[in-house]
């Protein structure tokens, strides 16, 4: 048991390791920039002194430091010799992919930084030159055109803008253009191509980007949200309560529903009883659930057609701390009846055709003939000897229900307007609120890639499902169901 157990953990280590890492980069990938969303609506931002414009680029550095964007991605990066190792000091990164890109054309970071620091000093000089009222048109289009020159990655580009750049600067400004102009011309004569061909590895080790987050997530500080400056450990702990209870009333009405619906099937197998449930579930299985969700907000919460439910969130506008326990209870109740018969429906029919392909199995058993054979009542044969026996494999797929209701929880959740992880995902996802979003992704996934209950039953009891099944009798199926639940609780 204990060479089982050391497995597990070795196969759970490296699978945790993957999906955190697989969702820090896609956070990475996404396009952007989570300072300048933070910053959005700060005074000065679009100022056209030096001091305001210097004010601006000292508060995007200060942001950046404090979200640790100032460090390096990784703990190592493969590049070419070409690449210098401190490039992710550059604040902007679209400024760093743009010298990325010169410096992987031309292979020589000096020629590239010349340009860059050129390009600076031209900046300076022309927020610090006077604002002139004849020339406030014109400052209008030189400054568009300084602010995307070092963003841009393409070498024609950049002479193009130069060439625009030129007619709408002041005399005094020409000697730190003739500058730019120079050290662009100069990449195509200095480079040294040779370098892009040789690669170079660049350690960092642990002051990086992922290092910190990932530690960060071990003590459960995932950061702040970039929409709202929120802790994102306070967002989670508001949305999360509201997946869970959902997924876990929509998970106990359909077993109520579907096992008894699987033993009815079972025992009439092959009736028209039989045939009627199978159909009508599968009808429902077909159906899929934004669309029926869509309908049932349409036809069933007012307008032109019904007013049954409220269209959506979880509580009245008129709702109270301040209300007795069971009116609010009953106010949370009412929001909650359509989305959970929304969420529940499309589990019926899966979990009805387990049941009832374990009580025929079971009910092939030699005991069971055995207990037909004494005279017992056809309910006590179906119901205390051939029910208990066939729960085992039920209750082992609540490993693959729980996390499929989860994954689901994104659509329906924004279509009825509840505040639960999907609508959190969404909204992240929308607003580019990254911490939320890789959170709430890592929240998502970590359930789903150890969705195989013996990965569980390892983490949690030390036993695989094969395992438990040779030592669990019909009669210690409670305590299955509490490994079970024990099981999805303990993981992030």
């Amino acid at each position: 048991m204990g060479a089982y157990l050391l497995r597990r953990i070795a196969f759970f280590l490296p699978t945790l390791f993957l999906i955190t890492l697989f969702s820090f980069l896609i956070s990475q990938c996404a396009p952007g920039d989570p300072v300048e969303q933070m910053l959005v609506g700060r005074a000065g931002s679009s100022g056209e002194q030096l001091a305001e414009r210097q004010a601006t680029q000292q508060a995007y550095i200060e942001k950046r430091r404090e979200l640790g964007l100032d460090l390096p991605i990784f703990y190592f990066a493969i590049a070419p010799l070409a690449e210098p190792e401190t490039l992710y000091r550059i604040p902007q990164v679209t400024v760093q992919e743009a010298l990325r890109r010169l410096t992987y054309k031309f292979g020589n970071w000096e020629a590239v930084q010349a340009y860059y620091q050129a390009l600076l000093r031209l900046d300076s000089a022309f927020y610090a030159s006077a604002s002139d009222t004849l020339w406030k048109e014109s400052r209008t289009e030189a400054r568009a055109i300084l602010a995307l020159l070092p963003q841009e990655k393409e070498y024609d580009e950049i002479l193009y803008k130069l060439r625009q750049l030129k007619p709408f600067l002041l005399p005094a400004l020409l000697p730190f253009y003739k500058e730019v102009q120079a050290a662009v011309e100069a990449l195509p004569q200095k480079a040294q191509t040779w370098k892009i061909y040789i690669p170079s590895l660049h350690w960092y080790g642990t002051q990086n980007q992922y290092h910190r987050w990932l530690m960060g997530l071990f003590r459960g500080d995932f950061g702040i949200s970039y929409q709202d400056k929120r802790p994102i450990a306070e967002k989670l702990r508001e949305a999360v309560r509201w997946s869970i209870v959902i997924n876990l009333i929509s998970i106990v009405l359909a077993y109520l529903i579907a096992i008894p619906l699987g033993v009815l099937s079972a025992v009439k197998r092959g009736s028209l009883t039989d045939q009627t449930i199978s159909l009508s579930l599968f009808m429902l299985y077909s159906l899929p659930s934004f669309w029926v969700g869509t309908m049932a907000i349409v036809f069933l919460c007012g307008g032109d057609y019904l007013d049954l439910f409220p269209p959506g969130g979880i509580q009245s506008t008129e709702h109270s701390v301040d209300w007795p326990l069971w009116d609010r209870l009953v106010d949370w109740g009412y929001h909650l009846i359509l989305p959970v018969m929304v969420y529940t429906y499309g589990s019926l029919a899966f979990l009805s055709r387990q049941m009832r392909t374990a009580l025929l199995e079971v009910l092939q058993q030699d005991y069971v003939r055995t207990a037909r054979a004494k005279g017992l009542p056809e309910k006590q044969v179906i119901w205390k000897h051939a029910f208990r026996n066939s729960l085992i494999p039920i209750i082992t797929l609540l490993a693959s229900v729980f996390p499929a209701m989860i994954s689901g929880s994104v659509i329906l959740e924004t279509i009825f307007s509840i505040p639960g992880m999907g609508f959190l995902s969404y909204g992240a996802m929308v607003a580019r609120g990254l911490s939320g979003d890789y959170c709430s992704f890592y929240h998502r996934r970590c359930p789903y890639a150890n969705r195989h209950f013996s990965s569980r039953c390892a983490l949690c009891g030390g036993r695989s499902p094969n395992q438990l099944y040779q030592t669990l009798t019909a009669y210690e199926c409670r305590y299955f169901v509490f490994t079970a639940c024990a099981s999805l609780g303990s993981l992030p």
